[in-house]
């Protein structure tokens, strides 16, 4: 653990320099990325510290079928991101997702947008991952090693921040490369040790098999289940696949624009995307197959007298000797630094491009917005660890964060994909959304409808339907943006779907929503393959 420390802070020191020479080189990385580094970062940052203690606490509750999860969480979104809108967004030549906003749109609307977009990013979404990170940390140290919260932090936050102040993005993509080796070996180790304690893969399967039935080991979810039904796969998928790629600024991943804009041309972006996919399933494959041998020593974590996630801090005690240990130990702090230095970068980036710079204080120096910057990822820090200390479940954190976003997601591929998407339309959905989402989730739901067990993903859906309908009519009822900009755009950005009277003033024959679904096609192929 000292030796990786001392590795971190050493990285640190090395891109100081280069981060230092601009703005693009410190949040960018000078825009010099390959498809595969950003992809294996973003696949890194997406295992936070909460992944492990999360997904072995729903692994000791479902079974096999813990694959689903993260198939209906990640597989389908990934493709269409990469298939559908990572050319687009190069093509617009942005520093930050944000100014998307101001390209697209014209009046009141599209600063408020550029600006509610960064803050929510900064103080909203970061804030809430970064908790739920340094929960999950907690989680581990907790089982292992009898800290508190309190003792937790005091060790590894210091530590955080003056790595991520030295470093930049470059400091952060090269670290993220060397922690997945880190994680992927230690989750290796693991499922090896847990396997060959049962006797083989065999053995784990009859273990479970005798202790628990078929039904943990199904290769499909059952129709009705606590946590992972047909119903909730269903709503994380349609939660997270659609609007994918229309906002790389989303709740649920706000540093993923950061990823996409620091690629070196398009076809690196679109490959970043891919490689993220191909990353993020391997460590998660590994990660939760050991959590099959946790069901079958504590019963306890499968009948719910146990905490969860607690599950995978007692595999790790158990089954690893000192040496190994420290290395499972490494891993984790491997995949909370990942996560906090990415958010904490793009928190910054976002807030000093988007909002300080453009609304506040135009024209300074680099050398000041840097230090706006430092203070900016301070500010993240404070407010991560309050939520960190005032939540209990990481999982509820992930279920809420995915239904405060999901309902304006429809929004996100309208803003692309149709001319008559407006600003009051995007306007009706950023805001009307989560508004839409926290009536049914506290009022309609609670008082009015009876959903069952499966109540919290039908929400999710309901929500996306609703917003959807109030965002066509705002559009419909009111008028287009001027046709000037939306001719700009359409020339710099050239999207896809239903543009014709635009398509055809730039004389541009558009496919109109052929290309669409055959790229929702390939994208679907894909995520099945």
């Amino acid at each position: 653990m000292a030796l990786y420390m001392l590795f971190l802070v050493g990285m640190g020191l090395y891109y100081r320099r280069f981060a230092q020479q601009s703005m693009e080189n410190y949040f960018l990385g000078g825009r010099k990325m390959k498809g595969w580094m950003s992809g294996t970062s973003y696949a890194v940052t997406c295992m936070n510290a909460d992944v492990a203690p999360a997904y072995c606490g729903m692994t000791v509750i479902t079974g096999t079928f813990i694959c689903w999860w993260y198939l209906s969480r990640f597989g389908l979104a990934l493709m269409i991101g990469g298939l559908l809108f990572a050319v687009c967004w190069r093509r617009l030549k942005i520093f930050t997702s944000p100014e998307f906003y101001e390209l697209r749109f014209g009046g009141a609307a599209a600063p408020t947008m550029r600006a509610w977009v960064s803050m929510r990013s900064a103080f909203i979404a970061v804030v809430a991952w970064t908790g739920a990170g340094l929960l999950g940390l907690t989680k581990v140290s907790e089982a292992l090693l009898g800290w508190s919260r309190f003792e937790t932090f005091l060790l590894v936050i210091p530590i955080i921040l003056v790595y991520v102040v030295l470093s930049g993005y470059m400091g952060v993509v090269m670290s993220d490369l060397i922690q997945t080796a880190i994680m992927i070996g230690s989750s290796l180790v693991l499922m090896g040790l847990v396997w060959a304690d049962f006797g083989g893969p065999t053995g784990l399967y009859q273990a479970l098999v005798t202790q628990f039935g078929e039904g943990v080991v199904s290769w499909h979810p059952p129709m009705s289940h606590e946590l992972l039904g047909v119903v909730g796969i269903i709503a994380w998928t349609m939660g997270t696949a659609i609007g994918y790629g229309g906002d790389v600024a989303p709740m649920a991943g706000a540093m993923e624009g950061q990823r996409l804009l620091s690629c070196r041309n398009s076809r690196e972006a679109t490959r970043m995307y891919v490689w993220t996919e191909i990353v993020l399933f391997l460590m998660l494959a590994v990660l939760t197959l050991p959590a099959l041998g946790a069901m079958v020593k504590w019963p306890g974590l499968h009948d719910g007298s146990m905490d969860k996630e607690l599950a995978y801090g007692l595999l790790l005690g158990h089954y690893l000797p000192s040496g190994l240990l420290g290395l499972a130990l490494v891993a984790m702090f491997a995949s909370i630094m990942s996560t906090v230095d990415s958010n904490m970068n793009f928190g910054a980036q976002v807030f000093i491009n988007d909002v300080y710079r453009r609304f506040i204080k135009r024209g300074a120096e680099m050398g000041h917005y840097m230090g706006v910057g430092r203070v900016v990822m301070l500010a993240i820090m404070g407010l991560s660890l309050a939520v960190a200390l005032q939540a209990e479940n990481v999982i509820d954190i992930a279920v809420f964060m995915l239904g405060l976003s999901s309902a304006e997601l429809t929004a996100n591929w309208g803003q692309w994909w149709w001319w008559r998407f407006n600003g009051k339309a995007r306007l009706a959905a950023s805001f009307g959304g989560p508004i839409v989402f926290l009536l049914n989730k506290y009022v309609v739901f609670v008082h009015l409808i009876d959903a069952g067990q499966d109540a919290a993903y039908v929400i999710v859906l309901s929500s996306i339907a609703a917003t959807c309908l109030l965002w066509i009519a705002v559009a419909l009822c009111s008028e287009p943006e001027p046709e000037e900009k939306l001719l700009t755009f359409y020339k710099e950005a050239r999207p896809m779907g239903w543009w014709g009277p635009i398509a055809q003033k730039a004389g541009v024959e558009t496919g109109g929503g052929s290309p669409i679904m055959y790229g929702l096609g390939l994208a679907l192929l894909g995520a099945v393959a």
